[in-house]
């Protein structure tokens, strides 16, 4: 993940400065302990100031609202004390450092009651609220003198500014031939030899600079000829003319983005835009992996204790069918009582009532004809009652398999960063299901997520569920009687809907397309063929008591359908 560095900053703060000052703190959100959001609102505008001390995604710009409602923190009550209805009157940046003041007023023409100091410093970064003597009002997190010997941050203590960054401060004036003489003292790789030769440089900066000159990122300073020396001087100047005029061109690189139009292969319309989008994309695609990572492993424990309940329960029932063999034993002696057996005899061997075949009987030989048959009647009546225990108990066994193997297919399919809000559905679904401890339940946005749209000739729309709250809605909410169902074979996957105007048929190559959407969104996506059924969404019912996504079905048909051969997305 890129890190916002001096030159980042530099520009957020100097679009905060030109538009957001002053601007009127609305309301004041928390949504982690590292990231608070401060509603502005100016004559013209309205806004959230993001500003974050996360330890890969320290920064701060203008950005959207989170959905839901957040969640409560001491820290984002004490700021709303100090914050709230206050005037954000100056936006100030030490030159050289990664820190931003914000001062705030009552009025926009009053000087600052408190300030929030924004250290965007990787994992050392920090929110801090001080008075105007420098006394800390909060923090976003503490540090005590055994954390830092050299800047201690407490609740009620004198706030200090980080250390300076040691190393010569860029000068505009400086000549070319120093700069080169410079970076020439030690020669190695030149993108690390500049981060280390001048404060406000990151590695990031020197990459990009290469990049913009069309040399290797990797290249070492004695490769450079002349006219790669001109080429990368001129660029750190233009560099230093942007700090120093404020003008920036924000924009998509390769690998993330850059406030200086260097290696640009998409513009972006404003630096707080670019920020706000590289970083919500960032952070949802690490928390969709962490939180993916945990479900499969708690899927992986929990499935495998239900498979092996689910084997001991069908070898419990397997020696409950020999009760229909001890019944048969025990008639056999009962209707051969006339013949008697030797006395003390440990088997007898019959024949068999149907089939005429002799049957080896066992015996207990302190027993007669009679109490052999007693006993072996007991047997059966004990097989029996075992069964008709055994086989609901060994039905819900066989459902939570199925359930959980559904399950894990849709955590193992949800693995774009789009897909954050459904697999929080899932962790939501599995802890009203007591998979999840409820303490550990997830904050959903309430919002409806939408369905996998595919768009076919004809304007016909293939719909896929994205996990099982959303197949349930789209079985039979949204799909019609007459739609198209489709669904893996036996397979682990998504409800696929072929939505079908009043009337109307699907031709056939319509029908594959839809199957070779259900194809993919199940768990034999990897394979060249899947078997997929379908039929039509009235043959379609609901376990009755089931879990959810769980589903019946008649009438259906099977083709194959190409994991490989999915049709345009839909809007």
């Amino acid at each position: 993940m890129q890190a916002v560095d001096f030159t980042a900053l530099s520009a957020a703060r100097a679009e905060i400065q030109s538009a957001w000052i002053p601007a009127r703190v609305e309301q004041i959100r928390q949504d982690d302990y590292q990231t608070i959001k401060l509603q502005l609102k100016t004559f013209a505008a309205q806004r959230w100031l993001v500003a974050s001390c996360h330890p890969q995604a320290a920064r701060l710009h203008m950005g959207e609202a989170s959905r839901g409602k957040g969640a409560r923190f001491s820290f984002a009550s004490t700021l709303h004390q100090y914050l709230g209805g206050r005037v954000l009157v100056h936006c100030v940046q030490p030159q050289w450092e990664r820190i931003v003041r914000l001062g705030f007023a009552r009025r926009p023409e009053q000087e600052p009651e408190v300030e929030l100091h924004v250290e965007v410093m990787g994992k050392y970064s920090n929110i801090v609220l001080t008075d105007p003597s420098g006394q800390i009002l909060a923090l976003a997190h503490s540090v005590s003198a055994a954390q830092s010997r050299v800047r201690p941050l407490l609740l009620g203590e004198i706030y200090q500014s980080p250390p300076p960054l040691s190393g010569p401060i860029p000068n505009p004036d400086e000549p070319f031939a120093s700069w080169c003489a410079r970076l020439s003292v030690v020669p190695g790789p030149f993108a690390p030899t500049l981060f280390k030769a001048y404060r406000g440089v990151s590695q990031t900066l020197a990459q990009q600079m290469l990049a913009e000159a069309h040399l290797p990122t990797k290249v070492h300073i004695a490769e450079l000829a002349e006219i790669d020396w001109r080429r990368l001087w001129e660029l750190w100047r233009q560099w230093l003319a942007c700090l120093g005029e404020g003008s920036y061109r924000p924009g998509w690189t390769t690998g993330g983005y850059t406030v200086l139009g260097w290696d640009l292969r998409a513009p972006e319309r404003s630096v707080h835009t670019l920020l706000d989008r590289y970083y919500t994309a960032q952070l949802q695609a690490d928390l969709l992996r962490a939180r993916r990572s945990r479900l499969q492993q708690i899927l992986k424990a929990t499935l495998a204790k239900a498979v092996k309940r689910r084997a001991a329960l069908e070898q419990m029932l397997a020696g409950a069918a020999e009760g229909e063999r001890h019944k048969q034993m025990a008639d056999l002696l009962m209707a051969y009582l006339h013949q008697g057996a030797e006395p003390g005899a440990r088997r007898v061997v019959l024949e068999d009532f149907e089939s005429g075949e002799p049957v080896t009987i066992p015996l207990d030989p302190t027993k007669d004809l009679v109490a052999n048959a007693q006993a072996y009647y007991r047997l059966h009546r004990k097989a029996k009652r075992a069964r008709q225990a055994v086989t609901p108990l060994l039905e819900q066994a066989r459902e939570e398999v199925a359930y959980l193997e559904q399950v894990g297919a849709t955590v193992e399919l949800l693995g774009e960063s789009t897909d954050l809000e459904a697999l929080l559905e899932v962790e939501e679904e599995l802890v009203q299901q007591k998979y999840v401890e409820a303490k550990e339940k997830p904050a959903t946005s309430g919002e409806t997520v939408p369905f996998h749209r595919f768009l076919l000739e004809g304007e016909r729309l293939v719909l896929v569920g994205r996990n099982n709250r959303q197949n349930d809605r789209l079985t039979f909410e949204v799909a019609s009687p007459a739609d198209l169902w489709f669904h893996a074979q036996e397979i682990p996957g998504s409800h696929v809907v072929l939505k079908l105007p009043p009337g109307q048929q699907a031709d056939p190559e319509q029908i594959q397309l839809a199957a070779n959407v259900a194809a993919y969104f199940s768990q034999a996506r990897q394979s060249a063929f899947v078997p997929v059924i379908y039929t039509e969404r009235r043959f379609v019912r609901k376990l009755k008591g089931g879990r959810p996504g769980l589903v019946t079905f008649r009438d259906e048909k099977v083709i194959w359908g190409n994991p490989n051969a999915l049709p345009d997305r839909g809007t």
